[in-house]
């Protein structure tokens, strides 16, 4: 079974407008709520490829409800553990007239400790047993980033793959723990080298350092495509251009696919 892991997921909630207009009252033309969240992200694409997952992650709250029952009505199996504060809800706004997008993440809730240790007893006794697993997006407030090589270690005892996507400190500490991918944005990999990374070249290099670590190394680079490399291989796949409606879960797709 494949298994996602969305610490700090988001209802997410869109509106589209005309135009932003300074100090003006803006009208909204419609509203759209969606269950957000990298790992989530990742289910969803999973389910519309014909495969099955299960969100795992914290939720809480009135929106944290809102959240399951959305994504159990995409038919999108769960099994969260629920804290005592409330589940993040984002805004993204869309502008008609010029095709901007802007979003505003808002900082997740404080995690309690007796919540991440029932997180990692659940992970621990996982029916199915994971097959693979993809640990996605930022750490929560009142968690400590070990917790990404605490999870690797929990699944790879159980026999599972895992898949990571996240940046800064919990990259860092997630590599401790050698999972089988990476798969950072050209800007997170930027970071954790701590230099602009310009040509291609460049990209792949910064990369392969990564193999220290793990076997496949993954780089989203937006219309610029995707690098992957292995020890024994390097790619650089470059998509067909086409008109982008959003760039929201983008990465995620490539993690799922």
């Amino acid at each position: 079974m494949i298994y996602t892991v969305t610490l700090n997921p988001a209802l997410d909630r869109t509106v589209y407008v005309e135009k932003l207009i300074k100090y003006e009252s803006i009208r909204v033309i419609r509203e759209e709520h969606y269950a957000g969240g990298k790992g989530i992200d990742v289910s969803r694409v999973i389910k519309k490829l014909g495969g099955q997952s299960v969100a795992l992650g914290f939720l809480g709250g009135y929106a944290g409800m809102e959240m399951e029952g959305r994504l159990l009505n995409e038919g999108i199996a769960c099994n969260f553990v629920w804290t005592k504060s409330e589940t993040r809800v984002n805004v993204i706004i869309h502008s008609l007239e010029d095709g901007g997008e802007y979003r505003l993440n808002f900082r997740g809730p404080e995690i309690r400790p007796q919540e991440v240790a029932e997180l990692m007893q659940k992970c621990r006794s996982l029916k199915p047993k994971p097959s693979f697993v993809v640990i996605s997006g930022s750490v929560p407030e009142g968690v400590d980033p070990i917790i990404y090589e605490q999870l690797i270690i929990t699944f790879e005892s159980q026999g599972a793959k895992v898949i990571l996507d996240t940046y800064g400190e919990p990259l860092k500490k997630g590599l401790l723990a050698t999972p089988f991918m990476v798969k950072p944005n050209l800007v997170e990999l930027s970071e954790f080298c701590g230099k602009k990374l310009s040509s291609i070249k460049e990209i792949m290099e910064a990369a392969k350092e990564l193999l220290k670590f793990v076997d496949v190394v993954t780089v989203s680079m937006g219309s610029d495509g995707l690098i992957g490399v292995t020890k024994e291989d390097s790619y650089h796949a470059i998509p067909p251009r086409v008109e982008a409606k959003s760039t929201v879960g983008a990465g995620d797709s490539a993690v799922a696919a």
